[in-house]
């Protein structure tokens, strides 16, 4: 949990993302957020953004409303519709109104913060939004890590997985499936190894987890 890291710590494995057609402003606070320890990319398009990011890294985007090409609120619109894109957007804007800041918020930016920013105030939600992040990435790696194992499970291996973890014991997976008791052992342990479980409840919890992303 990012809870547990100080800020360096946590700058060390973010990056925060600027989108500004302003490439005076971006240069200025690209230096700014540097000198705070913030890793930094910027981006003076939105479709630069979009082809060029690597999302695979946790952190956050800093995103100016009005831009050629592609506005904020459309860069906005296409990261949502994407889950592999997911990252907390703190819009920083000069154009920025109540009606503007409503929607955005609705539309789940994690922020909306109008020019001139106050230096504290924005630092303290870009880690906000940055620890955010880390826990959300986190958590997507362990889904993904429990997904893999169980497909890694033999089809008899997944039968008995998901029986035992209903409450079933070996003798009654056994009277089930027609197979010795020794069977249902033997695959219940190699199912349990791969999946890191040590009990039926552990194991319907991940059980869980899997079904939940097939959704």
């Amino acid at each position: 949990m990012s809870e547990f890291l100080d800020t360096p710590e946590l700058q060390d494995k973010v990056i925060v993302r600027l989108v500004d057609d302003d490439k005076d402003f971006l240069r200025s606070m690209k230096l700014m957020l540097e000198m705070m320890g913030w890793k930094v990319r910027d981006f003076s398009l939105a479709q630069d953004f979009l082809q060029e990011e690597n999302f695979k890294v946790p952190g956050c985007i800093v995103l100016d409303m009005r831009m050629p090409g592609m506005t904020g609120l459309e860069l906005q619109r296409q990261l949502i519709n994407d889950k592999e894109k997911a990252l907390p957007i703190i819009f920083l804007t000069g154009h920025g109104d109540v009606e503007s800041a409503v929607h955005t918020l609705k539309r789940g930016a994690f922020d909306f913060l109008q020019k001139p920013v106050n230096l504290l105030k924005f630092n303290k939600t870009i880690e906000e939004a940055c620890r955010l992040s880390l826990d959300n990435f986190g958590a997507s790696l362990e889904d993904r890590e429990v997904i893999k194992a169980f497909k890694s499970l033999t089809p008899r291996e997944k039968e008995i997985f998901e029986l035992a973890a209903g409450g079933k014991s070996n003798k009654e997976i056994a009277s089930d499936l027609d197979i010795a008791v020794a069977t249902v052992k033997m695959h219940r342990a190699n199912a349990f190894e791969k999946m890191s479980v040590h009990s039926s409840i552990e194991a319907l919890h991940k059980l869980n987890a899997v079904k939940d992303k097939d959704r």
